[in-house]
């Protein structure tokens, strides 16, 4: 690690440009390294979109993955089983060097490294999140270097308006930010939800298309223990004097809830024994 970011701060703006380009297809992990490399040292007032639009993507694009190599650059090798969209996940989290330990242990996914957190952190899993999309290595947005003409905004009628709403932004660079958004469910006219009532209830018979339904393996008894143990230690080590100290001030129902879990794991463990 130390010796590739020694090469990309020797690299003039030019070679650090035709690097980012050539990992496009390959490693978000190269092009964080040269967008942080050329802010650093060739910016000069210039954004990740003046970057972006060199290299070939937008400038969201261009900003996770510098600021993903720039968190997480230096620390990503002891990680070896995760993917970069494990560390953007995590950009922002205070705790993410225990979540991504976690993640690696256990070979968690991106999903369950999430619900990990929340169980962790006390929220409730039968409450769904709502819809959240991150990009991965392979998901990449090519910007055309074809120049396009630029209306004033007044100039805009309501079919421009229109048209613009309905397909004018980049979808594969909407694919590549974090913030939900709304999707083309087709022209049917029906209206759909992602929480609606029935939105998990099996497809109607008789529709004349079969559906190849794939169930999700399921883990071990080994790997369950073993994501059980990774869990109940890092439980205990939050455990703290002060959170101890703290607990008798909490609200009853929080403390009736953690008095039943420990509990129940106790109960278990002792027939295991």
């Amino acid at each position: 690690m130390t010796d590739q970011t020694d090469s990309t701060s020797k690299m003039t703006e030019e070679q650090l440009i035709d690097c980012a380009r050539e990992a496009l297809s390959e490693s978000s992990w190269v092009i964080g390294e040269c967008a942080s490399q050329w802010t650093k040292k060739y910016a000069k007032g210039r954004t990740d979109a003046d970057f972006g639009a060199m290299v070939g993507l937008s400038g969201d694009q261009i900003y996770q993955r510098r600021r993903v190599w720039e968190t997480f650059g230096d620390v990503r090798e002891q990680y070896a089983k995760l993917k970069w969209s494990h560390y953007y996940i995590a950009l922002t989290w205070d705790d993410a060097p225990e979540c991504l330990q976690w993640a690696e242990e256990n070979e968690a996914t991106v999903a369950e490294l999430k619900a990990w957190r929340r169980a962790v952190n006390g929220e409730d899993l039968s409450i769904s999140e709502p819809f959240e999309e991150y990009p991965v290595d392979s998901e990449v947005a090519f910007i055309s270097d074809e120049p396009i003409s630029v209306k004033d905004p007044s100039e805009y009628g309501q079919s421009d308006r229109d048209g613009f709403e309905s397909g004018g932004r980049d979808q594969a660079d909407a694919a590549a930010t974090v913030g939900g958004h709304a999707r083309d469910m087709g022209t049917s006219g029906s209206d759909y939800s992602p929480f609606r009532s029935g939105a998990a209830s099996p497809a109607p018979q008789g529709s004349g298309a079969e559906t190849a339904v794939v169930a999700k393996p399921e883990i071990t008894p080994e790997q369950a223990i073993k994501r059980i143990c990774a869990a109940v230690e890092r439980s205990y080590k939050m455990l703290t004097p002060e959170v101890q100290s703290a607990f008798p001030e909490l609200k009853p129902k929080l403390k009736t809830r953690f008095i039943k879990a420990v509990s129940d794991l106790n109960s278990v463990a002792a027939k295991l024994q």
